[in-house]
């Protein structure tokens, strides 16, 4: 099976763009009034509560009218949709409006739900067996024996924690049976462990200009600092133990900065589809259309590439460098990189 292409969309009107583009899937989050009425922004319905006041675009959709036409468009083009709901947790008190929420995106005709919650995995999985449950970021699956604790209360489908280098997905990969496997492609590389985080995005939309760091705008923007170890050394002995050196100095790259646009993982499209991964996914509601159209144009050339011309893994990363290039106009960065091994493993 061919790598799929996950993509985001927060309008209706994105989304035969999108797949004309050459997206196999749409994700979008919908986040309707009455949410944004009785709950703060600090209540988060599926970690994307704030609208991006610079470029004036919203990630979500705001009404499950808007959602049903979206999905009327991708289905006459063989395109599943997927809602978001992948806030780490929810409280009891929410679960009502919760319940209803689901009703009225399973009347729409939502195909399945990005969720990370064990709980409101659950309720998806007693209120429409037949629905796709993909474990979202804020499920943590570090390995395969949570890769198949989540197969076993009924996912489809994992999306793995962007901190994964490329090797650990490929061990998970191997031991990873009777479920999908997706991984990160472009954008969005955040410091931190997303299923660990308690932050919310978007809260320094609130603060006054005059009052906002230069460097980092929200907490989770901090810089911290990382040490290694393991047992029976110290800090320094077990830093020059390490055997992946390039994740390491990356990670400490990324404990500095949060950069949204940046990061991409595509050279690694070739191991992927090697591995046997379901499918990549792209980072963006937020984005404007221009944006998410120019990415999975990016990503389709370079599976097109993968598929046509059976290149060896070295001549694939040159015309993947160089597309990127030609897209962006900006070179690859190995500190930037989603898996940095497959840029310093030119050779192979």
């Amino acid at each position: 099976m061919s790598l799929q292409i996950l993509s985001p969309v927060s309008r209706a009107d994105e989304t035969g763009p999108l797949i004309e583009a050459g997206a196999d899937d749409l994700y979008c989050g919908v986040l309707p009034w009455d949410w944004r009425k009785n709950y703060s922004v600090a209540a988060s319905l599926n970690r994307r509560q704030e609208d991006n006041p610079v470029i004036c675009t919203t990630p979500h959709m705001t009404s499950f009218k808007e959602l049903e036409k979206s999905i009327k468009i991708a289905h006459k083009q063989n395109s599943n949709v997927l809602l978001t709901l992948n806030e780490h947790y929810y409280d009891q008190g929410q679960y009502g409006y919760l319940i209803k929420y689901l009703e009225k995106a399973l009347k729409a005709g939502v195909d399945g739900f990005i969720a990370g919650d064990v709980g409101i995995i659950l309720t998806i999985r007693e209120m429409a067996p037949e629905a796709k449950v993909h474990i979202s970021t804020a499920g943590t699956a570090f390995n395969s024996e949570t890769v198949h604790f989540y197969r076993d209360i009924g996912a489809s489908r994992i999306i793995l924690p962007r901190h994964l280098s490329l090797e650990e997905i490929e061990k998970i990969a191997q031991n990873a049976d009777g479920v999908e496997l997706e991984a990160f492609v472009l954008n969005s590389r955040c410091a931190n462990v997303d299923g660990f985080c308690t932050h919310q995005h978007g809260l320094a939309d609130f603060i006054p200009e005059k009052n906002r760091k230069r460097d980092f705008e929200n907490a989770c923007m901090v810089p911290y600092n990382i040490t290694a170890d393991i047992k029976g050394c110290g800090h320094e002995k077990a830093e020059k133990l390490l055997q992946d050196r390039v994740s390491w100095e990356r990670q400490h790259f990324w404990s500095a900065m949060h950069i949204d646009e940046r990061p991409c993982g595509a050279c690694a499209l070739y191991e992927f589809e090697k591995t046997g991964l379901a499918g990549v996914k792209i980072v963006g509601r937020q984005n404007t259309t221009e944006k998410k159209i120019k990415d999975v144009k990016f990503i389709r050339q370079l599976l097109k590439f993968l598929g046509e011309e059976k290149p060896s893994g070295k001549d694939f990363r040159k015309f993947a460098q160089k597309s990127y290039r030609q897209q962006y106009d900006r070179p690859c960065i190995v500190f930037k990189c989603y898996y940095p091994s497959v840029i310093t493993n030119q050779a192979v």
